[in-house]
């Protein structure tokens, strides 16, 4: 029986939900530790699907988060100009327009269409109203002598995950950086996905019954950020895909990946946006202009074990491509925000990142983080996805 268990799970080898981090309860803690139950929830076989997606259109998030949150709600601000008087009324008009398109409406009145930014900008549940300012010159800068030093970069960027090992050839300088990620679509369609393999994660302080307080609700924020402040075309995918069990997410999440790009094949950026688990006596954050960040991760799947060598049935033609992208990301990072992010992780599967050549696996901040401070944390991680994005430095 036990040789049955074994083998069975070799014949349709999948990518599905490993178990990414410890678990929460000592009982999970526990039965994750067993060689044999480990090994049968990395390697279920693609074909199983045990769960059905339940996306929330943007729509339908919006509105959960003005019927749930009435009381903190801002009133859209009435704006005047010598042309004439902009009402609450019609300001509350554009503002249920911005939400409906999710953008703000295009108008030939200045005065309208700042009021409609405004009334847009206040659907999102967090507002950072200090101002952040994104930074300007690099606080830290590594030399190309030692980004082509592959043990520095190795030892300052990346953990390895036991199951796999990154490839000296793969942290050549030519390749990590010789990537260009530079977008070639224009705003006129849409250019970067953000979606939610794990869209019920939470933080400290999150109500699970509130979305806006949840992992989805940081992706929300992260998208108006770079819809609003940088000019991205994004689109926030809303599905939900772990809402009974994790162990098929990442087969079902899938699934709601290729109808988005189906629709928009646009689309040159793919970010599964995610909240890391760590020991509960761990805080993962950071100071940035006097404010307490929840600091981020990247992640890699490598498509390659120690155990079993090359995933050929995981293939994924963007490996070199992917770590390219997140390392720039990384660097950029650590020089404008130095201590905002932790090293890239490196684990043997691939976690849907075979879709796009930028694909981007973020884990923001962890449970024992507040929402606001991920919050916070959304834009500097805005500022350098932007950046290496335009190709520009500050």
């Amino acid at each position: 029986m036990w040789l049955l268990l074994m083998v069975q799970p070799l014949v349709g080898y999948m990518d599905s939900e490993p178990k990414d981090n410890p678990a929460v309860t000592v009982y999970e803690n526990i039965w994750e530790q067993i060689p044999m139950v480990s090994f049968l929830e990395d390697t279920q076989e693609y074909v199983y699907a045990t769960q059905s997606a339940q996306p929330y259109s943007g729509e339908e998030l919006i509105r959960m988060m003005q019927e749930e949150n009435k009381d903190i709600q801002e009133t859209a601000q009435v704006q005047e100009s010598s042309e004439g008087e902009v009402t609450a009324s019609d300001a509350e008009t554009k503002k249920q327009e911005a939400i409906s398109m999710q953008t703000v409406p295009d108008s030939t009145d200045e005065q309208e269409a700042e009021a409609a930014n405004e009334a847009s900008a206040s659907d999102v549940i967090y507002i950072d109203e200090d101002g952040f300012r994104p930074a300007k010159e690099k606080s830290v800068v590594y030399t190309k002598e030692q980004l082509s030093d592959m043990a520095f970069v190795k030892g300052k960027f990346y953990t390895e995950d036991a199951t796999t090992q990154i490839k000296e050839s793969q942290l050549v300088y030519d390749k990590l950086m010789g990537f260009d990620a530079t977008l070639k679509q224009d705003n006129s369609q849409p250019q970067i996905l953000i979606y939610h393999t794990h869209s019920q994660e939470t933080y400290v302080d999150s109500d699970p019954a509130r979305a806006e307080t949840t992992i989805m609700g940081v992706g929300e924020y992260l998208t108006r950020i770079l819809r609003d402040q940088y000019g991205f075309n994004v689109i926030h995918h809303l599905g939900q895909y772990d809402v009974e069990s994790r162990d098929y997410a990442y087969t079902e999440a899938a699934k709601g990946v290729e109808a988005v790009l189906a629709e928009y094949p646009t689309i040159e950026v793919i970010i599964d946006l995610h909240r890391d688990a760590v020991p509960e006596d761990t805080k993962l954050v950071t100071t940035v202009q006097g404010k307490e960040v929840a600091k981020f991760m990247f992640f890699n799947g490598l498509s390659y074990t120690r155990a079993m060598g090359e995933l050929t049935s995981l293939p994924n033609p963007y490996v070199q491509d992917n770590l390219s992208f997140a390392f720039q990301m990384n660097l950029a990072a650590q020089e404008y925000y130095p201590d905002i992010t932790r090293k890239i992780y490196l684990k043997g599967y691939r976690y849907n990142m075979h879709y796009r050549a930028k694909s981007l696996l973020v884990e923001l901040g962890a449970q024992t983080n507040t929402v606001e401070e991920a919050m916070n944390a959304c834009e500097p991680l805005a500022h350098i996805i932007a950046m290496v994005l335009k190709g520009e430095d500050g």
